[in-house]
């Protein structure tokens, strides 16, 4: 409840609720309001409905990108599109998915990052016996998921591989 009261938007909605109820409080019924009042009234709604839709379609640009698109994969690595949540030397996990399944193909290391944004990752296939998961990875791209996250079982395989 008091997160409720802290909130910045719910405080402004008092704001506004509390004016408006003190407007028609102070305006009777039976009485005209005067043109300028309206007119005010209007030209400030219809400012504050540009400012959140500017706000909004800002805010959509600034979303981050959370898919991670495979550009090529080949000599032991994989070149992939600039994204804002992987950094130099991090570690993510591959998701080959199938329907609503996903399964863990491979780990893979960030090598380096070009001025541009385009990412080079090396990957370690989970089994260690399959030899082809770059022709597989290339091959199924609009299948894989990278996502830049680590389970436990996959910083155990990981200190395998280092």
């Amino acid at each position: 409840m008091k997160k409720y009261f802290k909130d910045t938007s719910n405080l402004i909605s008092f704001a506004l609720g509390a004016i408006l109820s003190f407007v028609f409080f102070i305006f009777n019924k039976e009485m005209k309001v005067p043109i300028w009042v309206l007119l005010i009234v209007v030209f400030f709604l219809t400012i504050t409905i540009w400012l959140l839709v500017k706000s909004r379609i800002e805010l959509k640009d600034l979303s981050p990108n959370t898919h991670i698109q495979i550009i090529e994969c080949s000599h032991n690595v994989c070149i992939c599109k600039p994204n804002s949540l992987i950094a130099y030397a991090s570690w993510v996990t591959f998701y080959h998915c199938s329907g609503n399944y996903e399964h863990v193909i491979a780990y893979g290391n960030v090598e380096t990052i070009t001025q541009s944004g385009a990412m080079q990752i090396k990957v370690f296939a989970i089994d260690s016996e399959d030899q082809n998961i770059l022709e597989y990875i290339n091959n199924e791209k609009e299948n894989i998921l990278i996502r830049p996250a680590l389970t436990t079982e996959a910083i155990n395989q990981i200190t395998n591989y280092i």
